[in-house]
């Protein structure tokens, strides 16, 4: 259940956005120096004031200037004395330095590229990555083809027993079977590689066998240490866990066990839970939150239990797939705006109210927003203020997903909201998960206290799933007293200074490079184009072989001339590692020819 405070109506009747508003594509911030390998980051005063991290946005906003012909400021950072923060019993949560109205970028030099990298941007496919990758996929489906033809002519193929029995109707769709067969099992040893290991920033990888030509794989007494650089370990609390959680968790399981073997409706709500909403609700500024024991069930059962028959869903063009799940089992009218373009929103948002629903045309009962905090598959970070003045405009309702960017962004780690200088207020469902920041798992809701309290009733995650581990909880409500400051350490925001840094260091490199980097400065989530499907394999083989762990993503992740390789930065990562990982991938950057933004050959 969505209840509307102060927005305005959907005839358009609420306040416009002020003209003098500038948009999130305004004049670049930048931090005084981040760009040398060896330069530190300046310990940041801790406020004494314990109230809501959020209340000095819109007073903060006034600020915001952003004009082209003015010198871009620094941001600055107080240092913190020992003694003040030795003398102090604890630390309150941590509020924002500063909220400015930036595009996303804290680091120097990015002047120095004149192919834009800016937000929005999209960065073209070379006329001959287009060709080779479209050839490349010709040459396999051909051979396939031809493969299939004569197996089942000379009734040899390693594939005949996928074939349904005489009478049957197929159990799989003629070219996702082919396409698993003929394209994936080529390179299967990419992915599923199982690890022995805590997934910090270095990994202990079980190496495998395949007697068929990968169609099953064998496990090996063989393995390899290599570099992560594709677990959302964003804040390193898979490498320190030990030091920094492992005394407040362990204790949980001489009390609570390690499941509670029901529903959260039922018998499934323990101390462990109440107290993880309360803190979620308090960290992210709002009333209330609800745990679920899946991310990606978070979103597949809290959309539909929103919105249904007679409502509309507009979201984004590359939203991830459980909000495409959720939307679906809805019942709702599901349309779609070009990715992270608010005024694409407007024009869609427009013409759904003008023509209302199908057939009847009579007005929607909800129209609902959905967006994403960084964009998994793209790096990109959501440009909030935007989609929020169209939504206020309109009177629409909004949902972010926060999985990636929760804990990731922002000065003290909130998420979205406080790094684009938006008032959580003006967000009616804020989604996140646990499973990258938190070294935990599971997700969140939160919101107005009414609306949470309807969802324990009307979600099928809160009624029916089993609840989340109790140990989970503790997890996930340590490491939030970590990044808040809770603790009485600094822990927490040198954890996000890290992230930060490692971050924008690696995407400056990889573009330096002329390799195609999509996404936004301070994402963790980079994304370098590979484009050809014979690299998908050649780049994790060799990435492997020379210890690196990476994410390799193709067709259907990605469209099908889009595939890439994900690097994900973490906070456990050193300078030194990060370098090293550096030259592997510059190796590689030439060996397969990568450098896209160089030369349109590669």
């Amino acid at each position: 259940m969505l209840t509307r405070g102060k927005k305005a109506k959907s005839d358009g009747g609420g306040a416009a956005p002020s003209p003098s508003t500038t948009s999130t594509n305004g004049h670049k911030f930048r931090r005084a120096s981040s760009s040398s390998s060896d330069a530190t980051v300046a310990p940041v005063k801790t406020p004494k004031s314990s109230r809501s991290p959020f209340a000095e946005i819109k007073r903060l906003s006034s600020f915001r200037r952003s004009k082209a012909s003015e010198a871009e400021p620094a941001v600055e950072t107080a240092s913190t004395s020992s003694s003040s923060s030795s003398s102090s019993p604890s630390i309150s949560p941590l509020s924002p330095l500063a909220v400015l109205d930036r595009p996303f970028s804290t680091v120097e030099g990015l002047e120095d590229h004149p192919m834009s990298y800016e937000r929005g941007h999209e960065i073209p496919i070379t006329w001959f990555a287009a060709i080779s990758t479209y050839f490349g996929y010709a040459v396999l489906i051909l051979f396939g083809h031809i493969r299939d033809f004569f197996g089942r002519l000379f009734g040899v193929s390693r594939y005949l027993a996928t074939q349904p029995p005489p009478g049957y109707a197929p159990l799989l769709k003629d070219w996702e079977n082919f396409y698993t067969r003929r394209l994936y099992h080529r390179i299967r040893d990419c992915w599923e590689r199982p690890v022995c290991s805590a997934p910090g920033g270095r990994i202990t990888v079980v190496e495998r066998d395949s007697p068929d030509g990968n169609k099953t794989m064998v496990l090996t007494e063989r393995t390899r240490e290599c570099m992560n650089l594709g677990s959302y370990n964003y804040l390193g609390f898979a490498d320190d866990w030990q030091t920094s959680c492992k005394a407040e968790v362990m204790p949980t399981l001489d009390t609570l066990n390690s499941c509670l073997c029901s529903a959260r409706m039922d018998l499934g709500t323990s101390k462990a839970h109440v107290e993880l909403e309360e803190l979620v609700a308090r960290y992210v500024g709002k009333e209330a939150a609800l745990v679920y024991n899946m991310g990606f069930g978070t979103n597949s059962t809290t959309i539909p239990a929103l919105v249904g028959k007679g409502s509309l869903i507009l979201s984004d063009t590359m939203n991830h797939s459980s909000i495409v799940a959720g939307s679906r089992a809805s019942g709702a009218m599901v349309r779609t705006f070009v990715h992270n373009n608010a005024k694409s929103l407007e024009r869609v948002l427009r013409d759904a109210i003008a023509g209302g629903m199908p057939r009847t045309r009579r007005p929607w009962k909800k129209i609902l927003v959905m967006v994403e905090g960084i964009y998994s598959m793209e790096g990109e970070i959501c440009d909030l203020k935007g989609i929020v003045e169209v939504v206020k405009k309109f009177g629409a309702y909004l949902y972010v997903d926060e999985a990636h960017s929760i804990g990731a962004l922002g000065e003290t780690g909130r998420g979205i909201c406080e790094y684009a200088g938006v008032d959580p207020k003006d967000v009616d469902v804020m989604m996140g998960t646990f499973t990258k920041s938190f070294g935990g798992m599971g997700g969140y809701v939160a919101g107005d206290r009414k609306m949470i309290q309807y969802l324990r009733r009307a979600s099928a995650g809160s009624m029916y799933h089993n609840s989340l581990s109790p140990v989970v909880c503790k997890q996930v409500h340590q490491a939030l007293r970590v990044i808040m400051g809770e603790d009485g350490t600094m822990t927490g925001r040198r954890k996000i200074e890290a992230l930060r840094n490692n971050s924008n260091h690696m995407r400056r490199e990889l573009v330096r490079m002329g390799c195609h980097v999509y996404g936004d400065y301070d994402s963790p989530i980079i994304p370098v184009m590979l484009y050809n499907p014979t690299k998908i394999a050649a780049f994790s083989r060799e990435a492997f072989a020379r210890g690196l762990a990476v994410v390799v993503v193709g067709f259907p992740a990605t469209p099908i001339v889009l595939s890439r390789t994900r690097i994900c930065v973490s906070a456990g990562h050193t300078r030194e590692e990060i370098e090293r990982a550096l030259n592997v991938i510059e190796e590689l950057v030439d060996l397969l020819r990568l450098r896209y933004a160089k030369r349109a050959m590669g």
